[in-house]
């Protein structure tokens, strides 16, 4: 399965304070694994994967890793991507 553009992290984003993570699982799964594979925090990994995790807790944890996500496709070094 392919990252998720920031465009794509974004409107996960809004759908998850509208609506909650629910209908939203296969989504936070796949940033859950695109923010491993970057190497970002297992801490916050970890409560964002956890559905038993309170929501205000997962929210804040999707917060910080898809920013970090953005970030890091917007401010990579030319040389990593040759």
């Amino acid at each position: 399965m392919d990252a998720m553009s920031t465009n794509d992290l974004s409107h996960l984003a809004e759908d998850l304070v509208s609506d909650g993570f629910v209908g939203h699982e296969a989504a936070v799964r796949q940033v859950v694994r695109s923010a491993r594979m970057a190497g970002l925090s297992a801490v916050l990994t970890g409560v964002l994967a956890d559905p038993r995790e309170p929501e205000v807790a997962r929210l804040r944890a999707f917060g910080r890793l898809a920013g970090s996500l953005a970030v890091g496709r917007v401010h990579r070094p030319l040389d990593a991507v040759a």
